[in-house]
């Protein structure tokens, strides 16, 4: 697999794991039961945790939204054979994993004790998607360096396609003629 091929598949998995991450965000209980409420999470003195908690939905949207068009921008930029859309991925996939982690962190550290193991799952899917962005990082960065270096490489004009024309002038020796010539 080549570079380009590579950043392709990165591009489409993260705009799929964000779509996937984003629903299972979105459809997050923070209390259970119907007439009886019970929260999963504890009265927070901190601020900023119950600020996160109150907002997360939110937050999650527009990480996501960003994300997803983070995505689409380095699939564009790779049709064209930019460098500057995989610069931009890569900052941001950076920015919205430590945005996401520490949003994981700070709602864990207001869970009630009786649910800590739903903590300890979010951590290992953070985690478990820290990993695989970050592992797919290097590729893209190697490929926006190959580009920046040379961006004639990828490019449809430095390509040679051999025509019927071209393949008729390099057997200029022998003539257009001698081609339709019929042999008895």
């Amino acid at each position: 697999m080549n570079g380009k091929l590579l950043s392709i598949l990165v591009a489409i998995f993260s705009i799929f794991n964000t779509i996937q991450f984003l629903i299972f965000d979105l459809n997050e209980l923070t209390s259970l039961g119907y007439e009886d409420k019970f929260d999963l999470y504890m009265d927070s003195r901190s601020g900023l945790a119950s600020w996160v908690l109150i907002n997360k939905k939110r937050l999650s949207i527009s990480l996501s939204v960003t994300t997803i068009l983070a995505g689409a921008l380095l699939l564009h930029c790779l049709q064209v054979n930019s460098y500057v859309g995989s610069l931009c991925y890569t900052v941001w996939i950076i920015a919205y994993e430590l945005a996401s982690f520490a949003m994981v962190l700070l709602t864990n550290g207001i869970l009630k004790e009786q649910f800590k193991e739903l903590g300890y799952l979010h951590l290992i899917f953070q985690v478990s998607r820290m990993f695989l962005h970050f592992f797919c990082l290097p590729f893209v960065v190697k490929f926006a360096y190959t580009l920046y270096k040379d961006p004639k490489t990828f490019s449809k004009i430095s390509r040679r396609r051999l025509s019927s024309f071209s393949t008729i002038d390099s057997w200029s020796h022998m003539g257009p003629g001698m081609m339709y010539r019929k042999l008895n």
